[in-house]
């Protein structure tokens, strides 16, 4: 849940496993099968988290599983990483990997644009990928994940739209970056297209776009931000106002702030829920899968598994990775809150349009009531 700065992209789209990522040659979902499971050459890949640490249920933890789905593909393969408790550690963490000699080290976030972009200047043989994110950089190593989440959001924003009973969702971010933002626009941009194609008055809360476009390396707009992603008080009092402002949907974008948002649903009680962010709310916190309407998730995992998989394989190739709807790189997926198949079909109507290039996903598009 980090963000794309510098790098001016294109729309794209979301679901997720066992279809192909492409990242430039090299295709994730196909990769598994093509390499010897009894990868003969050791090779260590390495991970240096963000501030939220390696259990955050998000996209740092997504991160972690994705050198842990390499190594089960790549058996002579040796995993690590570094937590960062402040931004202070980044550096250091990273350049610690560089010289425990790993053959690709994973940075998380946007927050870490600079401390990869040096590194990689410094030592312009190192690979790196980096999550949501495509630093400026001399060296040709770096491999910059990106994920087209409003088309994912939109559909969240779909299914929020079609499962409120009060008639108000609400949305918040951890901090103001575009790969934040990106989500919340589409979010709201799917509950103003559900009001406008099926006639209903869903009001939005947290976030309000800015005219013009949305896209990775710009997205504006004002809204409600924690300021960081690890103040889970801070989420559970945000989410708690947003309940007192006649929300019962809340989708938070802040990594493990949201556990916040968990609590403070679990204390408003049955009738309010929560949309995940990032990875998958059921699996990576399967104890709350019930408070869960759902996820807008990004393929984290099998796009960070495809880049370090492609490192050991020696097929590695820096430049910009764009995860979509058609690719997989984003995706709806449901959660432990039953949904009707009515709005099932609808969120796959919009799905297929937006895959075709038919249906837009920038909520100007569909003007506030």
């Amino acid at each position: 849940m980090h963000m794309g700065e510098k790098l001016g992209v294109r729309r794209l789209s979301t679901t997720l496993v066992s279809a192909s990522l492409v990242l430039g040659a090299l295709t994730v979902g196909t990769v598994a099968t093509t390499m010897s499971a009894s990868a003969a050459t050791p090779f260590k890949a390495c991970v240096v988290t963000d501030t939220g640490g390696i259990n955050d249920k998000s996209f740092n933890a997504s991160a972690w599983k994705g050198l842990q789905d390499a190594k089960k593909v790549y058996k002579n393969m040796t995993i690590k990483y570094l937590s960062s408790t402040s931004s202070t550690d980044y550096a250091p963490n990273i350049n610690n990997f560089v010289h425990q000699g790993c053959g690709i080290i994973v940075t998380v976030g946007f927050l870490m644009d600079q401390a990869t972009a040096q590194a990689a200047n410094a030592h312009p043989q190192q690979k790196f990928a980096i999550v949501d994110d495509a630093p400026t950089t001399k060296s040709k190593n770096v491999l910059a994940l990106q994920y087209e989440t409003d088309q994912g959001g939109f559909l969240g924003g779909i299914l929020a739209a079609g499962m409120t009973h009060t008639g108000t969702v609400a949305t918040y971010g951890g901090q103001k970056f575009p790969a934040v933002t990106l989500y919340m626009n589409g979010f709201v941009a799917g509950v103003r297209y559900y009001d406008k194609t099926y006639h209903a008055h869903v009001k939005t809360l947290g976030w309000t776009p800015a005219k013009g476009a949305c896209s990775l390396a710009t997205c504006n707009g004002s809204g409600s931000f924690v300021g960081n992603f690890t103040d889970q008080t801070a989420g559970k009092t945000l989410t708690t106002n947003f309940f007192s402002q006649g929300a019962d949907i809340v989708f938070p974008v802040a990594g493990s702030v949201g556990l916040g948002s968990v609590a403070a649903a679990q204390q408003a009680g049955k009738g309010h829920s929560i949309m995940w962010v990032d990875s998958n709310g059921c699996v990576s916190d399967a104890a709350d899968c019930s408070w869960f309407v759902g996820t807008v998730a990004k393929g984290v995992e099998p796009s960070v598994e495809a880049a370090v998989l492609s490192a050991a394989k020696g097929t590695f190739k820096g430049g910009v990775y764009l995860g979509t709807l058609k690719n997989n790189g984003t995706q709806l997926e449901y959660g432990g809150i039953a949904v009707p198949a009515a709005l099932k079909a609808k969120i796959a109507t919009a799905k297929a349009a937006i895959i075709a290039g038919s249906l837009s996903v920038n909520p100007n598009s569909y003007p506030a009531k």
